[in-house]
């Protein structure tokens, strides 16, 4: 047993610790991945309307009617805002970060857009631009003028607390899925370091025992190539012990019979 505290239960509270830190950080990858791919179908979702909605919004330019007399592209604005039931607003910015016109949710009430969302909108590199933070999602397409300026950008709020049942869901699934992983594979390395390395336990266990005194040659302990093999050492140890002992009482006796008989030999008279 103490063999077993020694080497066995070291070693698989050790590799228990490393899976633990690995499926941790598999599974915080995994939810990242997640959440990317989530926002990446949704972006394509608005792709889609920012699209349809700068088609009209070039049209009406090329009319000369402005933004707001457009009743075909408030319309249209207002049918794209629908379709989509999360979507909370959609905006048209010029190129100072000015509202040239917005549809929301609820009929009165603007939708205030960040400066952070205004300034990715007019100074990003690409016309498909996408922020996001904890609570909604910023997708918007810049437009251009006849020639190839900046005039400004579409901006889609998103509501991202709709999936939050979603992302919870698929939070508890791959906590499940790990703690699952974990106890299945932690069984699988206990059996395997319990089997794999009893050699070695019984090796400890002869050590122990031939340290404290005891029989080294219990057969319990000498199950294995290595107990084995240390216990055959051990019996040749013990038997040139035994020979040398042996040896230097034979010694020892021939000394003394020796002097015993030096003592006994008679004196020569002169």
């Amino acid at each position: 047993m103490r063999a077993f505290f020694e080497v066995h239960l070291r070693l698989v509270i050790t590799v228990w610790v490393i899976l633990m830190s690995v499926l941790g950080l598999l599974y915080l990858m995994n939810y990242m991945k997640f959440d990317s791919l989530m926002s990446g179908v949704v972006s394509s979702k608005l792709d889609v309307i920012s699209s349809s909605l700068d088609t009209s919004i070039k049209r009406v330019e090329r009319l000369g009617i402005p933004y707001h007399s457009a009743d075909n592209l408030i319309d249209q604005f207002n049918q794209a805002r629908e379709r989509e039931p999360n979507v909370i607003a959609i905006s048209l910015i010029d190129s100072g970060g000015n509202m040239l016109m917005q549809t929301t949710s609820e009929q009165g009430d603007l939708a205030t857009i960040p400066e952070e969302v205004v300034r990715r909108a007019l100074t990003s590199n690409e016309e498909k631009w996408l922020y996001s933070d904890n609570n909604q999602l910023f997708s918007g397409l810049q437009t251009f003028g006849g020639f190839g300026n900046l005039t400004g950008s579409l901006v889609i709020q998103y509501d991202k607390t709709a999936l939050y049942g979603v992302y919870s869901t698929v939070r508890l699934h791959l906590l499940e899925a790990t703690v699952v992983i974990f106890l299945v594979t932690s069984l699988v390395v206990f059996f395997v370091v319990r089997v794999g390395f009893r050699d070695i336990a019984n090796l400890f266990k002869l050590i122990h025992s031939y340290s404290s005194g005891n029989n080294p040659l219990d057969e319990s302990a000498t199950k294995g190539a290595m107990s084995e093999s240390f216990a055959k050492q051990i019996r040749q140890s013990e038997d040139m012990k035994a020979q040398v002992a042996s040896e230097l009482e034979q010694l020892q006796a021939l000394a003394n019979h020796g002097k015993s008989q030096t003592r006994e030999k008679p004196e020569v008279v002169k």
